[in-house]
């Protein structure tokens, strides 16, 4: 039994963005997620799990989150990805939440193992 998501179940390429940071002049951490960032490219399964219509005065008036499931470890917790292939057309997520370990019983008692089987990470649209 394998001890990750076999790649028939990662079809969707992305970009996991690492931010290049450094301290502005007050002393706080500064984020880059532009050209100093460090990019890697990783197969994923991407899927939308909520969407909801947000009727409130000036607030975002569609909310979604996704579900990204890859075998790549680690992914930073600042970290953003970009998806070039999204029906609608490119897509820049952030991290909601920390990237979670996904464990598999059967994995870890066929490979003798406690090694997480994949990493979940749970997505909102920063832009797209």
């Amino acid at each position: 039994m394998s001890s990750q998501l076999p790649d028939r179940l990662l079809p969707h390429e992305v970009v996991i963005v690492a931010p290049a940071t450094s301290t502005d002049s007050y002393g706080n951490t500064v984020y880059d997620y532009g050209a100093g960032a460090a990019r890697t490219t990783v197969a994923a399964w991407l899927q939308q799990d909520q969407r909801t219509l947000v009727t409130q005065v000036g607030a975002d008036p569609l909310e979604e989150r996704w579900l990204m499931a890859t075998n790549h470890s680690p992914v930073p917790r600042r970290a953003r990805i970009e998806w070039a292939g999204h029906p609608e057309g490119a897509v820049v997520f952030e991290l909601d939440g920390r990237p979670g370990p996904a464990y598999n019983p059967l994995a870890m008692a066929a490979a003798a193992s406690t090694a997480p089987h994949h990493t979940e990470l749970t997505l909102k649209i920063v832009n797209g």
